[in-house]
C-alpha cells in the first residue's frame, strides 16, 4: 500500500474556496475512474494546515494515475487556482509505502 500526501498551509480565510476546488478536482478524478483525494485538517493547532491524501495499491498504480491526471481537461487550471490560496513556500508532497505492517 502506498500513500500520497500533499501538504498545504492555507492563507487565512481561503479554506472554503480551496475545498470547493478540491471537490471539483475529485469530480474530474472519479469521472475518469481515478482515485479521489481526502482532505485532512488538524483536530487542534495549525488551523489551516491541510493534508490532501490518497492511497494506491502500488507505485506503478500511482504513477499511471498521476500521468492520467495530467491529461484531464481543466485539472491544471484547478491546481493553479488552488495554489493561489497556499502560503508561498509551504507546499510539500510525500509519498510513503507501508513498510512495517503491525497488524
Amino acid at each position: 500500500m502506498y500513500r500520497h500526501q500533499i501538504m498545504r498551509n492555507l492563507k487565512f480565510g481561503t479554506l472554503p474556496k480551496f475545498m470547493e476546488l478540491q471537490k471539483k478536482k475529485n469530480e474530474l478524478l472519479t469521472g475518469a475512474g481515478l482515485t479521489p483525494y481526502d482532505v485532512w485538517a488538524p483536530a487542534f493547532g495549525g488551523l489551516h494546515h491541510m493534508v490532501i491524501e490518497a492511497q494506491f495499491e502500488s507505485m506503478a498504480a500511482f504513477e499511471a494515475e498521476h500521468l492520467a491526471q495530467k491529461k484531464l481537461e481543466g485539472m491544471a487550471a484547478l491546481n493553479a487556482e488552488q495554489l493561489e490560496y497556499v502560503i508561498e513556500g509551504s507546499a510539500e508532497d510525500r509519498f510513503q509505502r507501508l513498510g512495517h505492517a503491525a497488524r
